[in-house]
């Protein structure tokens, strides 16, 4: 069993270091200047999705940005120049691309994090970050337990890892550029759990 999960976790971090050299520097970036612009970020995402946008949002509330989850009961509401980062591996999720679309009319800017950077969302999004599920080609065998590409498990789980570790490089940058220091991060944890 160990030796599954072993290689299981190895086959997804090859995956993901492979996906990470096709990252562009300039997408992430731009991404990066429009959260440091932002009077309020919001993530959302379906899935996977939403809870790595979940996480994405812990750790810019850490950087002292003010950071909301879509759906919240306690997430405010969206104004101009506010930012939402929206989360799908297609492109298509429904609610992804109809919020989106909402958070255009209020004035918000919108970044897409997506595979398909041609989809709707990516048709509506002010900036798009691609980020790939698999390399293409690449086989799982361990993985393939949850399907082969054709399944939407075993993509959904490549793109939210892919996704996850974007995210958390991202942040590392965000903390330079915002000057933080690691006490100022942890005084910001929760500490009522």
């Amino acid at each position: 069993m160990a030796e599954r999960v072993r290689k299981t976790m190895e086959e997804m971090a090859l995956n993901a270091i492979e996906i990470s050299k096709n990252l562009s520097d300039q997408d992430a970036r731009i991404m990066e200047d429009l959260l440091l612009k932002a009077g309020k970020i919001y993530t959302m995402g379906v899935g996977h999705s939403g809870l790595v946008g979940k996480i994405f949002a812990m750790k810019l509330m850490h950087l002292g940005l003010a950071s909301y989850v879509v759906g919240d009961v306690t997430t405010p509401g969206l104004r101009k120049r506010d930012v939402v980062v929206a989360i799908s591996q297609s492109g298509e999720t429904t609610s992804v691309v109809a919020l989106s679309k909402k958070a255009k009319k209020l004035g918000g800017k919108v970044i897409a994090i997506t595979a398909c950077p041609r989809s709707s969302l990516g048709g509506i999004a002010d900036h798009i970050v691609k980020i790939e599920a698999k390399v293409p080609g690449k086989k799982f065998p361990t993985l393939s337990t949850l399907g082969d590409e054709e399944h939407a498990n075993l993509s959904g789980a490549l793109f939210g890892i892919n996704s996850f570790l974007f995210f958390y490089g991202l942040i590392c940058d965000l903390v330079l550029r915002a000057k933080q220091t690691p006490g100022q991060i942890d005084s910001r944890h929760a500490n009522i759990e």
